[in-house]
């Protein structure tokens, strides 16, 4: 019993030191859990999203071949999401999710549009589907190295700048590429301004279901699908060429070389007279697009913002570049055995100035040139409709902006464009036509 009462007295005795331990405890693991919330709350700050929007109003006069046609009251709305994020000191992450869309029915088509739509009808004649135009990370590897994985900035690049009212949108000039691709990008900075960038991309295609192959599937163990994997190869240098007191300034110089450009089987037999197509489909290989070439581009821009403080903007971008014939196996009399690039070069000029008369009122004028046998690896957008980039011929634009505010403003703007020839919709050389399109558009754009 005396035992007993020992224990007894050293139990109570304890029994403050356990129950303060247990609130101790307690206070720790509420500590925890908000630690934990607060580590969790800092994580999804790290991501710091912006918004475009775009939503204008079109009015399109069309000749073609003295055959007038208006297409009036046509209006597109486009939607974009920006995403930022530093997610370590060497780690940054962009993306950019799109959506664009056309009301009032927008059906017209001008004659000699590109030979394939670059981003699977995500333009401005696309449905209303929200795909990611841009994801990619940056990695910098010390002092001078980075490196760039993802789907890569090479939508809207410089040549954009001016008319839409934005700070540099992408990597590369819009006039060597303006398209969507998933790839790798090195880049070397010897100093702080100057950069050497060289990288590889798979540029996106559609795939296209045929009768053998079912769903269509990059990954289909019966073969067939090499083909349809366009290979972009590029190499670039920059810098700013100008004094510093002069505005900002770049100078950029790039190469691009895209092999095994494929074109959808079902692309090419809707070119081909009915009487024929099904000679050409058995001539077709047994998959659902064929190769039908390469293209190499050497482009030189030049730009200068706000030159001397005076308010002058311009820039100034040529492209040239060259065809090789693919493997189309079709020798029918009425096709060529050459494929829709003739292999002859061509070039390209985009030139444009805006003056900014205050923070109000911006004025401004581009033109552009496209040679006869041009083909621009470009797509269009609710703030160019017309994809101007792939005429072949001559463009005229002027526009004014009226900046409501620094996140906000109106353009007026009126574009004549006229082809020389239609771009590479039919086989061979290209065919030589009279069509002027002119647009008289008003748009409202918000950027934050």
């Amino acid at each position: 019993m005396k035992l007993k009462g020992i224990l007894l007295t050293s139990l109570l005795a304890l029994s403050p030191l356990l129950a303060a331990e247990k609130s101790l405890q307690q206070q720790i693991d509420e500590l925890n859990d908000r630690v934990d919330q607060n580590e969790l709350q800092a994580a999804l700050s790290k991501v710091k999203f912006g918004l475009d929007f775009n939503a204008s109003m079109n009015n399109f006069f069309i000749n073609n071949n003295g055959t007038s046609d208006t297409q009036a009251n046509k209006w597109l709305m486009g939607l974009y999401l920006n995403m930022n994020a530093d997610v370590t000191k060497y780690a940054k992450f962009t993306g950019r999710l799109a959506m664009t869309k056309a009301f009032g029915d927008l059906s017209w088509m001008p004659i000699g549009t590109p030979i394939t739509t670059l981003d699977a009808g995500k333009g401005v004649s696309g449905g209303a589907a929200i795909y990611v135009e841009r994801a990619y990370v940056d990695l910098f590897l010390g002092d001078y190295w980075a490196l760039t994985v993802g789907r890569l900035p090479g939508t809207e690049g410089p040549g954009y700048n001016l008319r839409n009212g934005a700070a540099r949108m992408s990597t590369y000039p819009a006039l060597l590429v303006n398209a969507l691709g998933d790839g790798g990008v090195i880049t070397f900075k010897p100093y702080t301004d100057a950069a050497l960038r060289a990288g590889f991309a798979k540029v996106y295609q559609p795939l296209y279901n045929t009768v053998n192959s079912g769903a269509g599937s990059v990954f289909n163990e019966s073969g067939g699908y090499s083909q349809a994997d366009m290979n972009l190869m590029f190499a670039a240098f920059e810098t700013p060429f100008l004094p510093k007191s002069a505005g900002k300034s770049l100078l950029m110089l790039s190469y691009m070389y895209i092999s095994n450009y494929s074109l959808p089987n079902t692309a090419i037999l809707s070119q081909v007279p009915e009487g024929i197509q099904n000679q050409v489909s058995q001539a077709l290989p047994d998959s659902d697009a064929t190769n039908i070439g390469d293209l190499q581009y050497a482009n030189i821009h030049l730009e200068n913002f706000n030159l001397a403080g005076s308010g002058f903007n311009w820039f100034f971008s040529f492209t040239w570049a060259n065809a090789t014939n693919g493997h189309l196996p079709v020798t029918l009399g009425v096709i060529p055995s050459s494929t829709l690039f003739d292999q002859k070069g061509s070039y390209a000029l985009h030139v444009g100035a805006r003056y900014d008369f205050g923070r109000v009122f911006k004025l401004g004028y581009e033109y552009f040139h496209g040679s006869k046998n041009w083909y621009a690896f470009s797509r269009v957008s609710a703030n160019d409709p017309m994809n101007i980039r792939n005429t072949r011929g001559d463009v005229h634009d002027v526009y004014a902006i009226f900046q409501i505010d620094p996140f906000q403003f109106f353009r007026l703007s009126y574009t004549y464009l006229h082809r020389d020839y239609a771009a590479a919709a039919t086989y061979g050389a290209p065919t030589a036509t009279d069509i002027t399109t002119q647009n008289l558009s008003v748009a409202y754009i918000m950027r934050f």
